[in-house]
C-alpha cells in the first residue's frame, strides 16, 4: 500500500515548523545552554530494600474495596477460649435436691418412652364378616392374586454360572452345549448306584467316568440335606455331587443303528434353536452360591 503524499499546504506547515526548530537551536547554542536528560527517580519501595513495610494494611490509601470486604471484624474483648482456667466451669448435671422449694425431683426425661399407640403383635384382628346379607342384584368380585411370586422367593444373593464358550485363536466363537452329548454307536452309560441304562438325560463326572440316573441323583441330594450327616460326611458327599454334570445321549438326535454313522433325525437349525433356549434356562435352573 503506498503512502499518501502530502498536498502544497502540508508540505508548506512542515517547512514553517523546520525552520522554528532550526532558529531555537540556533539560539540555545549561541547562549551556552546544554539539553540534558534528567534519568528517572527510583522508588524508595524496591524489590532488595530492608525498607519495613506493611503487607496486610487495615487501613490507609493501600487498602482498596476487595481487601476491605475480605478483612475481619475487630474483636476488642477476648473470646472464651483465650482464658486459662485450672479447672472447668459449671456442672455437669443439676442437683437432685433441686433449686427451690417444690421443685420436681423427676428426671427430665423418662426412661422408656410412653407411646399411645400398641406395637405390632398386640393386635387380635378378627376377621370381617358381612352382618347384613347381599341386597338384590349384587354380584361379588374377588380381588385379583398376584400372578408373579413375591420378592423374597427370589435368589438375587446367587450368581449366574458363565457359558462355557469356545475363544481358541483362529476359532469360531462357539457357546459349548449346557448338556454334554455323548454320540456313539450305543448308549454305554450306567448308572452306578442302581446299575441300570438311565432313561432319556442322566449325570455324568468326567473326572471318574461315572454315571448316575436322575432318580438316584435326587436321593443322594436328599440325603445330604438330612441332618444325621456329620459336617465333614456332608462336605465329602457335596464335593462327589458337583463332579456329575448333566449329560445325555445322541439318540434324540442321530440314529446309529449300530454303527458309528449317523443319520440326522432332525433339521440342524432346530437343533442350535434348541440347544440356544437350554443354554439360556439353565443359566436359571444351576444358581451358584
Amino acid at each position: 500500500m503506498r503512502a499518501r503524499q502530502p498536498n502544497a499546504q502540508e508540505r508548506e506547515q512542515l517547512r514553517r515548523q523546520r525552520s522554528e526548530t532550526r532558529m531555537i537551536l540556533s539560539r540555545c547554542r549561541a547562549l551556552g545552554f546544554d539539553y540534558v536528560v534528567n534519568p528517572p527517580v527510583l522508588p524508595k519501595v524496591a524489590f532488595g530494600t530492608t525498607m519495613h513495610r506493611e503487607v496486610m494494611p487495615t487501613s490507609g490509601p493501600c487498602l482498596d474495596s476487595f481487601m476491605r470486604s475480605q478483612m475481619p471484624e475487630g474483636r476488642p474483648h477476648p473470646s472464651p477460649l483465650d482464658y486459662d482456667c485450672a479447672k472447668p466451669i459449671g456442672f455437669k448435671y443439676p442437683s437432685n435436691a433441686g433449686f427451690s422449694a417444690l421443685a420436681n425431683k423427676m428426671p427430665r426425661l423418662p426412661a422408656t418412652r410412653e407411646q399411645m399407640i400398641p406395637p405390632m403383635g398386640t393386635y387380635e384382628p378378627t376377621p370381617w364378616i358381612l352382618r347384613a346379607g347381599y341386597t338384590f342384584d349384587r354380584q361379588v368380585k374377588p380381588e385379583p392374586k398376584w400372578v408373579t411370586p413375591g420378592p423374597s422367593t427370589y435368589s438375587i444373593h446367587n450368581k449366574y454360572p458363565n457359558w462355557n464358550v469356545e475363544t481358541a485363536f483362529g476359532s469360531c466363537r462357539v457357546i459349548w452345549p449346557a448338556v454334554a452329548i455323548f454320540c456313539g454307536p450305543k448308549n454305554v452309560a450306567q448308572c452306578i448306584v442302581c446299575h441300570q441304562r438311565p432313561v432319556g438325560d442322566y449325570f455324568h463326572s468326567f473326572s471318574g467316568d461315572k454315571d448316575m440316573c436322575r432318580k438316584c441323583m435326587r436321593v443322594e441330594i436328599s440325603a445330604i440335606k438330612h441332618c444325621s450327616l456329620s459336617v465333614t460326611e456332608r462336605y465329602r458327599k457335596n464335593r462327589e455331587i458337583k463332579q456329575f454334570v448333566p449329560a445325555r445321549y445322541c439318540g434324540f438326535f442321530h440314529d446309529h443303528n449300530g454303527t458309528n454313522a449317523a443319520v440326522e433325525l432332525t433339521a440342524r437349525k432346530e437343533l442350535r434353536d434348541k440347544i440356544r433356549v437350554e443354554n439360556y434356562l439353565y443359566r436359571f435352573a444351576s444358581k451358584v452360591a
